[in-house]
């Protein structure tokens, strides 16, 4: 095997130096023949099949748009069960033109698909909230989510150009549509 992932087991993790510097990289991931333990959730905690399938309806957003109380405190009602119940919602009717949602599509394809040193290099720092993580290996050891995140943070009463100037000074002027 010419690869390896390079993650602590549960028990050898000792100082914040070594928390650090756990790396979380599909592209080796992918090629196992069988998951990471890291990865591996115990039976109990596994969705059940005979469970019910997830029924959340989208939110739709026409009636808040349109002024309409009892459209929006509908809304608001449906995003607070998803919430509480699982932790996420979808909607639709937002008025956001597809042709931006499919370019940040396109710009986050385009930061996860860069090889890991490149995301390495703006990793989020010690208790940090923006910046690059994989699987939150920095935060545990075991049970990890299989997944990757590049959080930033942003003002609504700015213009906007914390974000853009964040992505251009961490990722370069590649990213400037992404801010």
């Amino acid at each position: 095997m010419d690869s390896t992932l390079v993650l602590c087991p549960p028990f050898k993790i000792k100082t914040q130096n070594e928390i650090n510097n756990l790396v979380f990289d599909t592209s080796h991931i992918e090629k196992q023949p069988n998951l990471p333990t890291q990865f591996l959730w115990p039976h109990e905690d596994l969705a059940s099949a005979a469970e019910e399938e997830l029924k959340q309806p989208p939110v739709d957003l026409t009636g808040f748009f349109a002024g309409d109380r009892e459209a929006t405190l509908s809304a608001a009602a449906q995003i607070r069960a998803a919430c509480l119940d699982h932790g996420f919602f979808q909607v639709v009717n937002h008025g956001v033109d597809p042709s931006l949602v499919r370019a940040a599509h396109e710009q986050m394809d385009a930061f996860f698909k860069l090889p890991v040193d490149k995301k390495l290099a703006v990793r989020r720092k010690p208790g940090g909230v923006c910046g690059y993580s994989g699987a939150h290996a920095d935060r545990f050891s075991s049970k990890l989510p299989w997944k990757e995140t590049f959080s930033f943070t942003y003002q609504h009463n700015s213009n906007g150009a914390d974000v853009v100037n964040y992505i251009e000074s961490s990722l370069g002027q590649d990213f400037h549509q992404a801010g």
